[in-house]
């Protein structure tokens, strides 16, 4: 009996693309047995179609195939920058040094022969795997070192002591990067405090870079004001908008941002939204959770955001959530798609009680993985006491 070596610890999926259908299967069967999942495809362009709505972790394909060889398909790979980062191997019969080369040079990882022993085939995929596993890891350690090395953080160390309130957040980065979600509070005095949360548009430390510049445009926005008497949000999330919209380092990238003024003297929360998801309010009188929604649009868009400012009165017992949309986006068939009625009905059995955050930590968000985490997830959790 053939006995296959460990592949990685998670499920990876991987597309094979081949036009003969006896090899088709008899790929497809020895990747399943040694537990991957395994999606076809008979030809370049049916892959590239699959490819619009579908992310594998490593593309599989066959060099000799009609309409569309496998060197013209890589080509279409690498010329869209959204799939153009997927892992490419190719398992061919042509194995002319001249041809290996070329494919090779197209950054493709490995050029395998079709007659090479099914059993060498998945070990190679199983080590090709494996080492993309390692560099991610490696990868995400020098982002960390680098981050702490500069000193710069897109996530607080701890929450606030505000009177009459219980602050908590969560954050998890894709897949454990650095990601384009960022979190702060300012705390103005005794009576004010300001807490918000964004998402810069993109993913992994592309993203991340960005958010020290909108970070810093935020908290300069808030101080400014503040050393105005100025407390009205839409106000200010204006401000911090021109202030992103003028810098042309950062032309074209955009962030939702959700703020929040707490005011300790007369319980109430003050709200504006720039391209954010709706905000989740539970009062114990009503039982069940509401949502409250601004207008504005992301950072960075236009001049003009068109913000506005929403009143929340909290008395003891109420809770607000904030998020960004890594809580919502769930895989569906191999994509992405966002549900946020599902993530409110997650939650929801939870709100009301005295420890509900703990309680949707333990339930709902510790249950977040690299197998069904699709994008930064972040969330501020608010409690009048």
């Amino acid at each position: 009996m053939i006995t296959f070596p460990d592949p990685p610890t998670a499920v990876k999926k991987i597309l094979l693309v081949e036009d003969n259908l006896l090899f088709r299967r008899v790929i497809e069967h020895a990747l399943v047995k040694a537990g991957y999942n395994c999606v076809l495809c008979e030809s370049a362009d049916e892959a590239l179609r699959l490819l619009l709505v579908e992310k594998p972790d490593l593309i599989l394909s066959d060099y000799d195939m009609p309409e569309m060889n496998g060197f013209d398909f890589r080509q279409a790979v690498l010329l869209n920058p959204n799939i153009s980062d997927i892992p490419f191997v190719f398992l061919t019969s042509f194995t002319d040094n001249k041809l290996v080369l070329e494919g090779l040079n197209m950054s493709a990882l490995d050029f395998i022969n079709k007659e090479t022993p099914i059993q060498v085939i998945i070990t190679k995929l199983n080590n090709i795997i494996k080492t993309l596993e390692n560099e991610h890891v490696r990868s995400v350690r020098e982002l960390k070192i680098a981050a702490e090395a500069l000193n710069v953080k897109s996530m607080p160390t701890r929450t606030p002591d505000v009177a009459g309130y219980r602050i908590s957040f969560w954050h998890r980065g894709y897949r454990g990067y650095p990601g384009g979600d960022f979190i702060d509070f300012v705390q103005v005095d005794s009576r004010f405090c300001f807490a918000f949360l964004g998402d810069i548009m993109g993913k992994k430390w592309k993203a991340w870079f960005f958010t020290f510049g909108f970070l810093s445009y935020i908290r300069a926005a808030i101080r400014f004001c503040v050393l105005d008497q100025d407390f009205n949000l839409a106000t200010i999330v204006q401000k911090i908008n021109k202030l992103i919209y003028l810098d042309e380092s950062l032309q074209n990238i955009l962030s939702s941002l959700s703020l929040l003024l707490l005011d300790t003297q007369t319980g109430e929360v003050h709200y504006s939204g720039a391209g954010d998801l709706p905000l989740i309010s539970f009062t114990p009188a009503n039982s069940q959770p509401k949502t409250v929604q601004s207008a504005g649009l992301l950072l960075g868009l236009l001049e003009d955001g068109f913000y506005d400012n929403r009143t929340i009165p909290m008395t003891t017992g109420d809770q607000l959530a904030i998020f960004t949309d890594g809580m919502i986006d769930i895989p569906s068939n191999g994509s992405k798609k966002s549900d946020y009625p599902f993530f409110v009905e997650k939650i929801s059995p939870y709100l009301g009680k005295t420890d509900s955050f703990e309680l949707i930590k333990t339930h709902v968000l510790n249950c977040i993985d690299d197998s069904n985490q699709m994008d930064d997830a972040s969330i501020i959790f608010i409690e009048k006491i």
